[in-house]
């Protein structure tokens, strides 16, 4: 039985232009509802997206997944149930990169708002396997978006995000550290950053249920567990002076089911690290 709305003809054939603009708008419409923390019902959403189209439900769905996968390559929270979907084309990356200038609120809020964290037991995770393949050798339209609204940099200047970030791992710390029956090292986890100021190359001092001392230097992001992240010289001088005590606590998805893995130096070991900036100086 056919479905209404549906035109059986399309199927197995290239999205349109016209076709795609219409999905983008409507992810980008309920994306707006969501960060505004209004109700929106995304049944309807999308059933207006068929009749304006007629594509079939699942090719919709993975359509709007290919959408949060490009968001989640620059570091926007995505909308929760459409988990990112890789494999999309430049033309989609093209569309989203359209909306993403009309909305540049949505670079704006993303430490605001309460954290989606369904088990705090599978938070901290396994970092991530090394790959050996360059960035650069991504598509183009990708390697261009990402250079147009560098996650990094934004991350990096975004002080309430990064302030959220350490805020999460210092009570993460003292819950942990609580539910091992350690609740004398729970009371001796400091947020060094806020409480005696930058500059020292790390962020939060934790420690092992067995009373080993952590250093932890904290860079969140919103996006996934491969968004790159901005190091400066003194955090990496430290980590190099303090080898087995200090870690990077890198926190991804923050707003989207938030997780998070440590780095152990030596840093070049599991980091592709890039000098991108010189200090310049009148000779």
């Amino acid at each position: 039985m056919a479905l209404e709305g549906i035109d059986a003809s399309k199927e197995g054939t290239d999205w349109t232009a016209d076709e795609v603009a219409v999905l983008v708008g409507s992810y980008f419409l309920m994306l707006a509802e969501e960060r505004a923390g209004r109700d929106y019902n995304k049944s309807e959403y999308r059933r207006s997206v068929i009749a304006a189209i007629g594509r079939k439900p699942g090719s919709i769905e993975r359509k709007l997944q290919n959408v949060s996968a490009v968001l989640d390559e620059i570091g926007v929270p995505w909308i929760q149930g459409y988990k990112p979907l890789p494999h999309y084309q430049d033309a989609l990356v093209a569309v989203v990169e359209q909306q993403l200038l009309l909305h540049p609120e949505l670079f704006m809020d993303a430490a605001a708002g309460p954290l989606r964290i369904p088990n705090e037991d599978g938070i901290l995770v396994a970092a991530p396997a090394f790959l050996n393949s360059d960035p650069e050798s991504r598509p183009a339209a990708i390697r261009r978006l990402v250079g147009k609204f560098d996650p990094a940099a934004r991350d990096a200047c975004n002080r309430d995000l990064g302030k959220a970030g350490e805020e999460f791992v210092v009570g993460f710390e003292r819950r942990r550290l609580e539910r091992a029956g350690r609740d004398d090292l729970a009371r001796e986890v400091r947020w060094v950053s806020d409480l005696d100021g930058d500059g020292y190359g790390y962020d939060v001092k934790s420690f092992e249920t067995d009373g080993q001392q952590r250093l932890l230097e904290i860079k969140t992001t919103c996006g996934n567990e491969r968004t790159p992240f901005w190091m400066t010289r003194r955090e990496c001088d430290v980590a190099a002076e303090q080898g087995d005590m200090y870690r990077i606590r890198r926190v991804f998805h923050f707003r989207n089911e938030v997780k998070m893995f440590d780095i152990v130096p030596p840093l070049d070991a599991a980091l592709r690290l890039t000098p991108t900036a010189f200090m310049a100086a009148p000779r």
